[in-house]
């Protein structure tokens, strides 16, 4: 039996996105995305910034109309990589694959 990995999450765009290429002209957009965790008892907000990124078509809609401060839901895939880096040091890092986005705020067009 397959395992489900799905992520939902809304929040603000901590950064404007990241559009590259791939070698076969395949483009990737990548952002953080803030999202606030439940107040502690005391009032204090706390903020998670997560790694998101987007494929082929949505991420060239994500580098046309995303910027920084938007709201938005994103579903998609938890991965989490592992590499080793330049100075042999172990390194992981976490990221939601996104496949649906949904633009949550109002921007008027210019």
């Amino acid at each position: 039996m397959a395992g489900l990995n799905k992520t939902i999450l809304t929040g603000r765009l901590a950064q404007d996105p990241e559009v590259r290429y791939t070698k076969d002209e395949k483009p990737v957009a990548h952002f953080a995305l803030a999202v606030e965790r439940i107040p502690k008892k005391d009032g204090e907000k706390t903020v998670d910034f997560i790694n998101c990124l987007a494929w082929g078509p949505l991420a060239k809609t994500c580098g046309e109309y995303l910027k920084k401060g938007r709201m938005v839901a994103v579903e998609g895939r938890l991965q989490i990589r592992k590499w080793e880096g330049k100075d042999g040091a172990k390194k992981t890092s976490s990221e939601v694959i996104i496949n649906q986005l949904q633009m949550l705020d109002f921007v008027k067009a210019s």
